[in-house]
Formats: structure tokens, C-alpha cells, sequence
């Protein structure tokens, strides 16, 4: 695998958020490494009037609201996830979605910017984040010559049954995303 990258270091990630629009707001998401550290966060101060019906049946009932925090504090875990695995190199994430899981966790570090009214991530992500070598599933896929519409992430990972009442917990789904690529890559 590692010869198609020039980067090392992975992390997996899939979130949960109110709606499909460019004004949604993070619920949730998690974080998963090559090697298998796990974060997960879920989110107090998301847009209540965005929740759709759909987000109310098949997100919330995986999230236990007494543990949840602001997004502030949430940039500071992911901030040291992602600074404690780096070491110093950078890092490629993989997300399940193509636009919106990126930009929502890039959108963490707006919060230690909140004088800025627009954050640019080209200018204030940390370094070991600041470049183009992110990805998305759907389109490493569709490079294999699968179609991302017709595949079942979780069969093709290899999840067991039992295991998919977990969809959309945005942990689950990240190690769905890691298993699927490593499928994907041979390893």
C-alpha cells in the first residue's frame, strides 16, 4: 500500500451531521488510525432546528447526550489525536463521504480562530494537515473499477450482521471506512 502514498500516516474518519446543506452543523464523528486508535466525540452545540426526522431515527439513538461537548472542546481532542499520531508527518485523511465529513472536521479549528470570520483551512490547519493528500472511499472505489452505488460498505468489509445495527455511528462507520480501504489496497 505504501507505495501508492507518500504519506504514512492514516486516519479514517466519518461524522454525522444535522442535514445534506452547506449550513449543516457536526453531531458526531470518529476517528480511526491505520493501526486501530479510535476517538469518538459527539457534539452539544449542533443546530437543533436542522435535525432532520431521519438524523433523529438513525443518528441520536447511538449518542448518550451526557457525554457530549462543544465543538471547541472537540477541536482540542481531535487537535491531540491527530498531533500525538502525526509526530510530526503528515497525515492523509480517508473519509466515508466525499465533501462534508472533511470540511465539518476541518471546520473544528475555526474555533480557536473566532475572531476570523472565514476560516481558510489552507492557511490555518495544522502543517501535518495543510495539503491536498486527503481522500474519500467513494472515489478510491471507483479507481479500483467498483461502483461506489452499488457496493454495501459494510459486506464488503466484512462486517458481521449482527455488527451493521451500528450504522451511523459515526465510529462504527470510520471502522468501516479503515476496512474497506485496507481491502481495497491489498493489505
Amino acid at each position: 500500500m505504501q507505495q501508492y502514498f507518500e504519506y504514512k500516516k492514516f486516519v479514517f474518519l466519518d461524522s454525522e451531521y444535522t442535514s445534506t446543506h452547506a449550513k449543516t452543523t457536526l453531531i458526531s464523528i470518529g476517528l480511526v488510525t491505520l493501526e486501530g486508535e479510535e476517538l469518538y466525540i459527539t457534539l452539544n452545540d449542533y443546530d437543533r432546528d436542522q435535525v432532520s426526522d431521519w438524523v433523529l431515527e438513525n443518528v441520536f439513538r447511538h449518542i448518550d447526550e451526557s457525554k457530549s461537548i462543544t465543538s471547541h472542546e472537540a477541536c482540542d481532542k481531535v487537535s491531540n489525536f491527530f498531533k500525538n499520531y502525526s509526530n510530526g508527518e503528515k497525515i492523509s485523511i480517508v473519509s466515508a463521504g466525499k465533501n462534508l465529513d472533511q470540511i465539518l472536521l476541518f471546520q473544528l479549528w475555526h474555533t480557536k480562530f473566532s475572531k476570523l470570520k472565514y476560516f481558510s483551512f489552507e492557511r490555518f490547519l495544522p502543517h501535518y494537515l495543510r495539503h491536498r493528500s486527503h481522500f474519500d472511499l467513494d472515489t478510491i472505489f471507483f479507481m479500483k473499477g467498483l461502483n461506489p452505488d452499488k457496493i454495501i460498505r459494510e459486506e464488503f468489509a466484512g462486517s458481521p450482521v449482527e455488527e451493521s445495527i451500528k450504522k451511523h455511528n459515526a465510529l462504527y462507520d470510520a471502522k468501516i471506512v479503515r476496512h474497506c480501504f485496507l481491502k481495497l489496497m491489498g493489505d
